[in-house]
């Protein structure tokens, strides 16, 4: 093709899947850019072939969690907003993830938050249905509630073992694990009960027993994912169930090292245990082979969080977040606030060691909690550290192999409050994890790597874990959404028991915070959008569909790359200019 001819309309000379082809590799500003080109090119994308252009970007992208086969099955993508139920057409369903990963990717996200009291015992660890609408929790004093997540009614309980001699009381700080309908918690003992919901006859959010498991060791951790449970013991023992069979039948039995620290995560085909200063070990669940260690002392690769975030809003410019639900009533968000989560910046290099030769951070480390996202895997140290391995396997390889694909995030801490062994979660290039009363998020790039510190293309935040420095107390469970954060929360709740009980009415507790980043569907001002049936006469306004002042650069570069295929195509078209 001649140097500065003119160039063909793709839209003339190609066939229509060949454009379509071609699309699948274009952003979605780039496609914006183009229904604005010509009444040809909006036609062509916003009504001829909709449905095919924007249901491939949906398949593409990673929101929601597991791509639907269909409008109809978004019902079966759970989220805290129920933010993609009823989505008119592709197309809007990708107005709403872009909608969500920019208020994500953003500086300052706009959040709205629910500060929910389960009874007048504080919350330990919790678990959120979002299919079925409700949260599982067990409390320090005992006992397991079911919570509609809409109304904040108690749909089901077990006392604690406090109040009652009743052979389904649950034990004062249970460990809870959950998946789609199961629970699982520690008894007092060596052993783990296993309830299920949804059993013939039973009411919504109605659990079952339908197993316990004993082990003859001292039973330290258990972890449920996959349909399989976990155990770990102190005493070299770890043991693995298929939770799909009934009962559940032990289906490994591995020797592993003695004294692991209780936490321990899973893939789909191996289980690491945390063992302290010793790193995390990995077994293969079915045969039990040791696999070898992540020892996050070989990573050299470290950045930091500089201490010193702003202190917590006094109650003169924010009103101090007691739990405010009423149950029976519906759930209702706060509103909206920018400021909410704090903007943090990653630098390169450690944080400067303490003088103090005695400090936490100038030992060796002690390491807790692990978690892991596909070939990602985190872990968190008593001495404020964050160990981040994009290619967990890779790792395994060696110290080499571990030193090239993972990082260190140092935060200041004293580890006074490292004593639950640490809390994280992990999801869509997304980690978070609380030190020294302050839980962060961290964005990694899409490989999981740390992004450039210079130019981040996704913000990282922080948020407070108490509303009160004198409340602050180490959170027990945090986990990340598609559309939302929750965690356990400390703050002063409403008292639910009769006006004269001892005590009085407010009281310091422990809550869940649930804090949604879904775009709020009646601020239109904050989150705008177009119409659909805009014209390519029309001017394009403000919002998501807006295309910046790179839109002639986005348009000229479409059409070079559509032009490159053009020189085997044998058809002739009319030629056109961008002026045209």
């Amino acid at each position: 093709m001649q140097v500065g001819a003119p160039v063909a309309d793709p839209l003339a000379i190609l066939p229509p899947e060949l454009v379509l082809r071609v699309l699948e590799f274009a952003s979605l500003p780039a496609i914006a850019s183009l229904t604005a080109v010509s009444k040809a090119w909006h036609q062509f994308i916003d009504r001829t072939h909709q449905d095919a252009i924007y249901s491939s970007k949906v398949k593409a992208s990673q929101v929601p969690t597991g791509c639907p086969r269909d409008l109809l099955s978004l019902s079966d993508v759970p989220t805290f907003s129920r933010w993609f139920e009823n989505t008119p057409s592709w197309k809007s369903l990708c107005q709403r993830q872009t909608l969500l990963a920019r208020n994500w990717a953003s500086s300052s996200p706009v959040s709205r938050e629910l500060v929910l009291q389960v009874g007048d015992d504080p919350v330990w660890r919790f678990r959120a249905d979002l299919k079925r609408r409700f949260i599982v929790s067990t409390s320090h004093s005992g006992g397991l509630n079911v919570t509609d997540l809409d109304t904040g009614q108690s749909l089901w309980r077990l006392p604690s073992t406090l109040d009652s001699d009743d052979e389904d009381a649950v034990r004062p700080y249970a460990h809870l694990e959950y998946q789609d309908g199961m629970a699982v918690f520690d008894r007092d003992g060596d052993a783990v009960e296993v309830w299920q919901a949804d059993l013939d006859g039973a009411g919504r959010g109605e659990f079952r027993r339908i197993a316990i498991l004993d082990h003859d060791c001292q039973t330290r951790g258990f972890q449920l994912s996959y349909w399989t449970l976990c155990v770990v013991s102190t005493q070299g023992q770890g043991f693995v169930y298929d939770m799909k069979q009934r009962p559940p039948k032990l289906i490994t039995h591995l020797d592993i090292e003695r004294d692991a620290v209780g936490h321990l995560d899973q893939s789909e085909d191996a289980v690491m245990y945390s063992m302290g200063s010793r790193g995390y070990h990995v077994y293969n669940k079915a045969s039990g082979e040791f696999m070898g260690i992540l020892n996050p002392s070989y990573c050299t690769e470290k950045y930091h969080i500089r201490p010193g975030l702003p202190s917590l809003p006094s109650a003169s410019t924010r009103p101090m977040a007691a739990a405010r639900h009423r149950p029976m009533q519906p759930v209702s968000l706060g509103p909206p606030f920018s400021d909410r989560m704090l903007p943090i910046k990653l630098e390169e290099g450690p944080l400067p060691l303490p003088d103090d030769p005695d400090h936490v951070r100038n030992g060796e480390d002690e390491w807790g909690a692990g978690m892991q996202d596909g070939d990602l895997f985190v872990g968190v140290s008593r001495a404020g550290r964050v160990f981040i391995c994009s290619n967990w396997r890779q790792a395994l390889q060696g110290s080499r192999g571990l030193a090239a694909c993972s990082a260190i995030i140092e935060c200041e801490s004293d580890g006074s409050t490292f004593d639950l062994g640490g809390w994280l979660s992990v999801r869509n290039n997304r980690l978070m994890f609380e030190v020294q009363d302050q839980i962060y998020i961290v964005a990694l790039d899409g490989e999981n790597h740390i992004q450039d510190v210079a130019r981040p293309l996704r913000a990282s935040y922080s948020l407070y874990s108490s509303s009160t420095p004198q409340l602050a107390v180490p959170v027990s469970f945090m986990a990340l959404y598609d559309d939302a954060i929750m965690t356990t929360y400390t703050t002063l709740g409403h008292r639910q028991t009769p006006p004269n009980a001892p005590g009085g009415r407010i009281f310091p507790t422990k809550t869940i915070r649930i804090i949604c980043l879904a775009p709020d569907s009646n601020a239109s001002a904050s989150y705008p959008t177009f119409s659909a049936d805009a014209t390519a006469s029309s001017p394009v306004g403000e919002g998501i569909w807006s295309p910046d002042q790179n839109q002639a650069q986005r348009s000229r570069a479409m059409f070079h790359l559509l032009s490159m295929l053009m020189d085997e195509h044998d058809g002739a078209g009319d030629v056109v200019t961008d002026e045209e």
